[in-house]
């Protein structure tokens, strides 16, 4: 067999040759260290501009996974011969094993040519061309959304198949305008939030043949900190289908609206082969080396409780109540946890952490009899509406750093440990830092919770137990805003939270069936964390029920459910108390848990109605009593 040596390698090779001492020459050193240096390089910058110059070689694993199928003539990737880099994705990670069948399981392909790249997800049926030479990916959850990297760009796309409504035209008019487009189609939003259309929005129906395509294009103003400010999406939808969607979202350093429409206009579509699923696994558990001894100690603790601490959040901080509630005539009990609201403050009046309230009413580490501070911050000045004005665009410029700074040093001051719960229930349509407020793009809220979680490292917090907390059903139903989405890293995590309700307004789903569910969910990332229920509750009826077939509210009996209340709690204890038993595995994850002691209202003619009845105060007897009976047995051998 003939072996052929590079030109840049004998040139490199003939390069070294000329400076080797010459024989019988050893007395005589002619050359000096920078000669030496000086040739090194001029080797080093001859071997690199042979290596430019070479004609780039195709890619000899293609023709194991390309399909002419795949072709983008326009974008010179007309054949196998045009493809320089092929890149395999199988179940999540980059393939050296070209034969592996894309049918037996998760498959992407990235064909880099000369000056685009077409990428094909197998596993969801489309392909779409991204007009630089090398894209990567990252496909960890490829069942949410696939995410390509290309130069200064991010692109993720999803497949959206979660549409609850009518596969009718009125279907698709409410899930695409109330879940879709509320925010980024809201000239109010937008300007609320300083951010401007760079175009506008416009749809396509000539863009892909037999898709309506609807464009957006924006630019997040004021970006000094901001490293990807431009903002386009695409949502597309073949011709009468109303459930099912595309959704691309792409943020650039530059304006590239242009080539954002290219891009759209070379998508299509295959018939899917495999299956797209998602591939973290098991999520590491870091435990930080910088945690204080009593907060390494108390999380040890947690780690090791076979029953949850127990915590309340009360209504209204009243303290009034909260001495009723722990007192003789409440549950006689002082709960493990004392749960807390701090919102970053009410429109431009800041909030701050209340040393003097937090530390009357908890100061524990765990040990001392106290109970342990849980602090639920969130990123929200409006109480978590969603219309106008959000903080998370400011968050990334910067804006309230030195407020961040404050409330670390508060924390800080406070000094006991302090289970931190940030932003719960981010997976929904209801909070200031939804995916529907952040441009349809959670990364906005992994960067704003990293930057607050650096803060903290910054300014010496040595105190605080980070939680995850999304909520069961994620809402709006989607895959780009599915709760996995949202994970800030292991680096930022330490601790899941839990949030499932049942609302008592009809026959009352037990708390086992409940939170095996929850269970179910979590366990295949999360067994290696504590889980806490940030907050949950059963209700006892309210005296308004939401009646969806006639999209009005109806009158019901308030606390007409008490006691299947008092029952559900029951049941609930029970479950604890087997934690370590078979078919009780979901109970013995669950380290601490909050009750959610404040009722949910709706204005009604008017008039403000209970529509959850949570809030525990002297007209639940049966339920109370429950409290009174089971909180002291389940903990009696701790």
């Amino acid at each position: 067999m003939k072996k052929f040596v590079s030109f840049a390698f004998l040139l490199g090779l003939l390069t070294s040759f000329a400076f080797l001492p010459s024989c019988g020459k050893e007395d005589k050193d002619t050359s000096s260290e920078e000669e030496t240096a000086s040739s090194a390089e001029s080797s080093e910058q001859a071997e690199s501009s042979a290596e430019e110059s070479a004609e780039p070689v195709p890619d000899e694993n293609t023709s194991f996974i390309w399909n002419e199928l795949y072709a983008d003539a326009d974008a010179g990737l007309a054949s196998a011969q045009d493809i320089y880099n092929a890149k395999y994705y199988y179940n999540g990670g980059q393939n050296d094993n070209y034969s592996q069948d894309p049918a037996e399981g998760d498959a992407k392909f990235i064909f880099c040519g000369k000056e685009a790249a077409r990428f094909v997800n197998v596993a969801d049926g489309y392909m779409i061309t991204i007009p630089v030479s090398e894209v990567t990916g990252d496909f960890s959850l490829s069942e949410n959304r696939s995410k390509l990297f290309a130069d200064d760009a991010v692109i993720t796309i999803s497949k959206e198949d979660q549409n609850p409504y009518p596969n009718t035209a009125d279907g698709w008019d409410i899930y695409f305008t109330e879940w879709l487009t509320a925010r980024i189609g809201d000239l109010n939003f937008l300007s609320a939030n300083n951010i401007m259309r760079t175009t506008q929005s416009k749809t396509y129906t000539d863009l892909i043949e037999g898709y309506e395509v609807t464009e957006y294009d924006m630019y997040i103003k004021l970006p000094k900190e901001i490293e990807r400010p431009y903002y386009n999406i695409a949502i597309i939808r073949k011709n009468g289908d109303y459930k099912n969607c595309y959704l691309v979202v792409m943020k650039s350093a530059a304006k590239v609206n242009d080539k954002f429409n290219a891009m759209i206009g070379s998508m299509a579509f295959i018939d899917s082969v495999g299956e797209s699923a998602n591939h973290v696994g098991q999520y590491d558990l870091i435990i930080p080396e910088y945690w204080s001894d009593e907060t390494k100690a108390y999380y040890n603790k947690l780690m090791n409780n076979d029953v949850p601490d127990w915590g309340f959040f009360y209504a209204g901080n009243d303290q009034a109540y909260i001495d009723w509630l722990q007192g003789e005539e409440g549950i006689d009990y002082q709960p493990e946890i004392f749960m807390t609201y701090l919102h970053i403050g009410w429109y431009n009046d800041l909030s701050y952490l209340d040393l003097d309230f937090v530390t009357k009413n908890a100061g524990g580490n765990g040990f001392d009899g106290k109970p342990v501070l849980n602090l639920t911050y969130q990123f929200t000045t409006t109480n978590n509406s969603i219309a106008g004005f959000s903080p998370m665009f400011d968050i990334l410029r910067g804006n309230y750093d030195d407020h961040f700074r404050k409330l670390a040093q508060d924390i800080k001051a406070y000094g006991k440990p302090v289970i931190f719960r940030l932003n719960n229930e981010m997976n929904t349509d209801w909070t200031s830092y939804c995916g529907m407020v952040t441009l349809l793009d959670p990364d906005i809220f992994i960067m704003t919770w990293q930057r607050l979680y650096n803060i903290f490292i910054e300014e010496g917090v040595d105190n605080t137990i980070w939680v995850f907390n999304p909520i069961k059903i994620t809402c709006p139903y989607c895959d780009w805003g599915a709760y996995l989405t949202y994970f800030p890293g292991v680096e930022y995590v330490q601790m899941l939270g839990l949030t499932d309700y049942e609302t008592g307004n009809g026959n009352l789903t037990s708390f086992k069936t409940m939170y095996t569910e929850v269970y179910e969910q979590y366990i295949t990332q999360f067994d290696n964390y504590p889980w806490m229920i940030g907050e949950f509750a059963c209700g006892a009826g309210g005296a308004k029920q939401y009646d969806w077939g006639s999209s009005s509210y109806k009158d019901t009996v308030l606390g007409r459910t008490e006691a299947g209340q008092a029952a559900w709690l029951e049941q609930m204890f029970i479950c604890f108390s087997k934690s370590n038993e078979e078919g009780y595995e979901f109970a013995n994850e669950i380290k601490a848990a909050v009750w959610f002691s404040a009722n949910d209202y709706a204005n009604v003619g008017g008039k403000d109605y209970i529509t959850n009845y949570y809030n525990i105060d002297d007209k639940l007897d049966l339920t109370i009593a429950k409290f009174k009976e089971w909180l002291p047995k389940i903990h009696e051998n701790d």
